[in-house]
C-alpha cells in the first residue's frame, strides 16, 4: 500500500517542478524565489526557504534528483551487459545514451532536467561539479573508461577530445529533443518521435567517438 503524499510533500513537488521549468526556460539567475513561488501557485512568499534554504540549495536538489536516476539507470545497464560476458562497444553506446532519453521522477524531471542542467553547467559550472562529480556520475566514468578501452591503440588525447566531443554534442542533442517535445501538445513530435531515431542519435555520437569521417 502506498503511503498517502502529505501536504508539505505536495507543495515541495510543486514548488521543484515549477522551479525545475523556469531555470531550463529562462536560465539560472534570471529567476527570483518569489517568481518560483507564483508560478507553483504558492501563497507564502518564503516557502522556497522554507522547503529549501537558499537558492543554491533548491538548485543542487533539482540535480541530485535527476543526476542520481540517470546514474542508476545508466550503471544497471552496464552492470547487465558486463554480466553476460566481455561487454560490446554497441552495450556501452546504448548505456551512454538511452538514460537520458526518459528520466524517471516525480515532478516532471523528463520534461525540463536536461534543460535546466544544460543551463546550470553554462552559468554555474563550480555548483555542478561540486554536487555531481564522483557522487553521481560514476555511471559516465564507467562508459568512459570503456569507450578508452576499445580505442587504447589510439593516442588517448586523442580518444579523450572526441569524448568531450561526444559529451557536449549528447547533452545539446538531447537538450533540444526535450524541448521540441514539451513544446508539443500531445508529447509527439514530427522529427524526434521518428522511430528509428534512438537508433540513428547512437550511430550519430558513436561516429564523434570513433572518429569516423
Amino acid at each position: 500500500m502506498n503511503k498517502p503524499i502529505s501536504r508539505g510533500d505536495a507543495t515541495r513537488g510543486e514548488l521543484k517542478r515549477a522551479a525545475r521549468r523556469l531555470f531550463a526556460t529562462r536560465g539560472i539567475a534570471a529567476v527570483g524565489m518569489r517568481e518560483i513561488v507564483g508560478a507553483a501557485g504558492q501563497r507564502n512568499a518564503a516557502a522556497v526557504h522554507y522547503y529549501f534554504g537558499s537558492k543554491d540549495d533548491l538548485l543542487r536538489e533539482l540535480l541530485v534528483d535527476g543526476a542520481k536516476s540517470i546514474d542508476e539507470v545508466r550503471q544497471a545497464l552496464l552492470d547487465e551487459a558486463e554480466a553476460d560476458g566481455p561487454i560490446r562497444f554497441e552495450d556501452v553506446m546504448r548505456a551512454f545514451v538511452l538514460p537520458g532519453l526518459d528520466i524517471v521522477g516525480d515532478t516532471g524531471e523528463s520534461e525540463t532536467y536536461l534543460r535546466f542542467i544544460g543551463n546550470l553547467q553554462r552559468e554555474r559550472r563550480d555548483l555542478f561539479d561540486e554536487t555531481v562529480r564522483g557522487k553521481f556520475s560514476e555511471g559516465y566514468e564507467r562508459c568512459l573508461n570503456h569507450f578508452r578501452h576499445f580505442l587504447k591503440d589510439e593516442p588517448l588525447a586523442d580518444v579523450n577530445r572526441r569524448l568531450l566531443f561526444a559529451g557536449i554534442s549528447m547533452q545539446s542533442i538531447l537538450e533540444a529533443r526535450e524541448a521540441a517535445l514539451d513544446a508539443s501538445d500531445t508529447g509527439d513530435h514530427r522529427f524526434w518521435s521518428q522511430p528509428d531515431m534512438v537508433d540513428k542519435l547512437q550511430k550519430s555520437i558513436e561516429a564523434i567517438i570513433i572518429g569516423r569521417s
